[in-house]
């Protein structure tokens, strides 16, 4: 199988998987086997589909990363934030279904706990002609993705739980689909100046965390009222909501900010970076999405780095591929590759099969990119990505099963100066300091 972006589907191409409505939960498409036509091409592109996963001959080792439920579980997720927004948006005193948005995150936390070679952040969804719905969508399963790696790290930021309550992150889920809802609650005007300026020291736009936090509260559990309100707080401090603390007005800090906060904004600055346009009045037609790779890269980097919790942002290169096992490369020797496996332990070079002459069963050579360095990735999707690329900088640079070894042996400590106890903090204490 293969991984297609909807500009390379040709008439002809047989998929392997089906499609699914954007806006229809469980409605299908297209199912697998149906071969593509020229006016099913157009179909999907006036849909907003991104790609289409075709039969590709020797590539099945691709299969453990794709699951139907899956994928299925990620098309109802879109819906779900759709209608939301739709309510929210229509109306000032609507109802959102909370309960069935639960029991979606609980589908989708047990089907990946039921599969876990394919609980990784590939493929795109539909952004059904509304980035702001695509972004709600991507944010709610990638930090479910996060959440069930960092199992090991909510047992401790969360001790005060049993362990089974603790390591549940269906209202993590939740919270991250609903993280924007409040930009429904935002003046025309405000949602304009943002999308033209995308200034986040604007007052105005800065109330969507607590009007969010006020359409969710009593309907969700604290825990993701919380990650709502706080999902623009920062590790070191400089996010927002303030609040006064020691006779200062500032952002919470290091691990005074929940842990689910901590993930999603991980989640959402991931997405961000990847799609521009990702809010409501924001365009694909002008703020063009990029790679994965291109988004891990500045996610290592100044500001993004100080902005989050170190281990939370090695979990994101555990569960988000740089490049997708099932994805077209092009290499620096001239050929031209599909990503078969990966380690995340080493991103950037993952193990590819050459389709150079994929007809001839005599070709197709498998490369192992960590055992031939001097060949790299330069091309995914038609962009120039060579420089985007980042190695470890040792053996277990992005390892987080050593962080995990490491902490449960009581030997991982963080930063005594990134952590800044929750007391003291003005405010709810269901917001604030949420189990």
């Amino acid at each position: 199988m293969l991984r297609v972006p909807i500009a390379f589907a040709k008439p002809g191409m047989e998929l392997s998987l089906p499609v699914h409505h954007p806006r229809v939960a469980g409605r299908l498409l297209l199912r697998p086997s149906a071969k593509l036509e020229r006016s099913t091409i157009e179909r999907l592109c006036e849909l907003h589909i991104p790609e289409v996963w075709i039969k590709y001959p020797n590539m099945e080792m691709i299969s453990k990363f794709v699951s139907p439920k899956i994928q299925s579980s990620r098309a109802q997720l879109a819906s779900q934030v759709a209608d939301a927004f739709d309510l929210a948006g229509k109306d000032m005193h609507a109802h959102m279904d909370f309960p069935s948005y639960s029991s979606a995150m609980s589908q989708l936390m047990a089907r990946l706990i039921e599969d876990p070679d394919a609980a990784l952040f590939i493929g795109e969804i539909a952004d059904t002609g509304s980035p702001a719905i695509r972004h709600g969508a991507n944010v709610g399963y990638l930090a479910m993705l996060m959440g069930l790696r960092l199992d090991f790290y909510l047992l401790r930021e969360r001790s005060r739980l049993t362990p089974r309550l603790a390591k549940d992150v269906t209202s993590l889920g939740v919270a991250a689909m609903l993280h924007d809802i409040g930009m429904t609650r935002l003046k025309a005007s405000v949602l304009k100046r943002w999308a033209d300026e995308h200034d986040h020291t604007d007052p105005a736009w800065r109330e969507h965390v607590d009007l969010g936090y006020e359409m969710v509260r009593g309907h969700v559990e604290p825990s993701a009222a919380a990650a709502v309100l706080h999902h623009h707080q920062r590790y070191d401090g400089s996010g927002f909501p303030v609040r006064k603390r020691n006779g200062k007005v500032a952002g919470l800090d290091g691990s005074s900010i929940h842990i689910f906060a901590r993930i999603l904004i991980v989640a959402d600055l991931y997405d961000r970076i990847v799609h521009p346009a990702y809010t409501i009045t924001d365009s694909e037609e002008t703020r063009k999405s990029r790679p994965p790779v291109y988004a891990l890269n500045r996610m290592m980097r100044e500001p993004y780095r100080s902005w989050v919790d170190p281990i939370v942002l090695q979990s994101l290169v555990t569960v988000c591929p740089a490049y997708a096992p099932g994805s077209r490369v092009g290499l620096s020797d001239g050929r031209e590759a599909v990503v078969i496996d990966w380690d995340p332990r080493d991103p950037c070079r993952p193990v590819v099969r050459e389709v150079t002459h994929f007809e001839d069963p005599d070709f197709g050579e498998v490369i192992d990119l960590r055992e031939q360095p001097e060949i790299v990735v330069i091309e995914y999707d038609g962009f120039d990505v060579e420089r985007y690329n980042f190695y470890p900088e040792h053996k277990h640079a992005f390892d987080l099963r050593m962080v995990e070894k490491a902490m449960c042996n009581g030997m991982y400590k963080l930063n005594p100066d990134e952590i800044n106890a929750a007391k003291g903090i003005d405010g709810d204490l269901d917001a604030t300091q949420a189990a």
